[in-house]
């Protein structure tokens, strides 16, 4: 999977179809190699799972505890994304340095607090910098990209969209 210039690819699915393209994926690898492709199929929702650990025991009393605990996953350096980042980016940085294809899956696990676009950004700022694909749960129209059936308010998505 060239990345076309771009350090991305994107590879859109109907969201519905998680299933089958979570079965899709586990095949990948061995599809992959009569082909010469090295690529490794990378759930990312165990990483958030684990970014999401410190939250896991916080009480919430109060209506205000829920307004701090979504401003405290939203934020962009420090929220979801940012402890998924540091959840991931080593394990990925290491995998990526012999040529091969990171297939990133299972993206659902950031909505709503966090964008496929600043996860992808913090991966490249941190050192992944070979092609990742990224099997996208929701739509393309042109380079416009709807996730789990909203649309991207960042438009920040600097890969090759497939569709």
């Amino acid at each position: 999977l060239p990345g076309y210039g771009y350090p991305h690819v994107i590879l859109p699915y109907p969201p519905k179809e998680e299933l089958t393209c979570i079965e899709a994926l586990r095949n990948l690898p061995a599809r992959r190699r009569p082909a010469g492709l090295k690529a490794e199929a990378i759930p990312l929702a165990p990483f958030v799972a684990r970014a999401l650990a410190r939250y896991a025991r916080r009480r919430l009393d109060e209506a205000d505890d829920y307004q701090r605990l979504q401003a405290d996953m939203s934020e962009p350096r420090n929220g979801l994304v940012g402890r998924t980042l540091d959840a991931c980016a080593v394990e990925l940085k290491a995998k990526s340095n012999d040529g091969t294809v990171l297939v990133l899956g299972r993206l659902g696990a950031l909505y709503p607090f966090g964008h496929v676009s600043a996860l992808l950004e913090g991966l490249f700022s941190r050192g992944v910098t070979t092609t990742l694909a990224v099997v996208y749960p929701g739509t393309a129209d042109g380079t416009a990209l709807s996730f789990l059936g909203r649309l991207d308010p960042t438009g920040a998505y600097r890969g090759h969209i497939v569709t």
